[in-house]
């Protein structure tokens, strides 16, 4: 290997920072030890011994985890590190970061939900039990009480509970994450310039009867019949997207 390169590598390598270093190691720990959700790693003074680190370093290593949604930490006299199951929100919030220096419209959106919430709805086919339906039916009758009384701001949020539903019900995480994130940023990132209510209205009983025939083929296990409907669904939810001249908020950054 040529010696300059060589010494550039190990320059580099030395400038990792050692809480870094720790933290890493600590994942491949985690991962090479099968530790699951609920196990707890030894405590502070254990791993300070373990690497020879300053108290400072070994805090800073297990704040990065706990920031990463890997360890919590427990107070009191038997507290310290415990494994958490990974955070679907802190997930997201990293994803909208990436997202927010991006160029992003509806048609990206839905280009997607057109392919994903299709696959979605015939992946629960056979898997939705009875108290999935009974959700189902609860949020259909929500979303028509709150359409009745022009509650425009729930209307939009039980609609999309609509289908975060019906990823309860799916065994596919990949497919299930990539809905509930498409999800959560048309519940919470959306602003409507057009105000008029007529159209809202209308956008709502469209989503209502789209979700009842849903419904129905789930129940009677139709897959042609339930990825039709869910396709024509998306693709009239697009549509009234534009005609409401729906546009992301300029800030996806903000956790609230």
């Amino acid at each position: 290997m040529d010696l300059d390169a060589s010494t550039s590598k190990e320059r580099k390598i030395s400038r990792i920072k050692l809480s870094d270093q720790v933290a890493e190691d600590i994942r491949r720990r985690i991962a090479r030890e099968g530790l699951k959700p609920g196990d707890r790693l030894p405590n502070e003074r254990t791993l300070m011994e373990h690497y020879g680190c300053s108290k400072g370093t070994m805090r800073e290593a297990l704040k990065a985890l706990e920031v990463e949604g890997m360890v919590r930490m427990l107070s009191g006299p038997n507290g310290g590190p415990e494994i958490q199951d990974a955070s679907i929100e802190i997930a997201t919030q990293h994803l909208r970061q990436y997202l927010h220096f991006q160029q992003l419209d509806f048609a990206h959106v839905y280009e997607l939900r057109q392919s994903l919430e299709v696959s979605l709805a015939r992946n629960v086919i056979g898997k939705l039990t009875e108290d999935h339906f009974r959700r189902l039916e609860e949020n259909i009758r929500l979303c028509e009480e709150a359409n009745a009384v022009r509650d425009r701001p729930v209307v939009r949020r039980v609609e999309t509970e609509f289908h975060d539903i019906l990823c309860d019900a799916s065994d596919n995480v990949l497919l299930v994450f990539f809905c509930r994130f498409l999800n959560s940023m048309l519940r919470d990132l959306v602003s409507y310039r057009s105000e008029s209510m007529q159209e809202h209205e209308i956008f709502g009983e469209e989503n209502i009867e789209s979700h009842k025939q849903l419904l129905t083929a789930l129940r009677a296990e139709n897959a042609d019949a339930v990825a039709a409907i869910m396709h024509d669904h998306m693709c009239c939810a697009e549509s009234y997207m534009r005609r409401l001249d729906a546009s992301f908020r300029s800030d996806l950054l903000s956790r609230s």
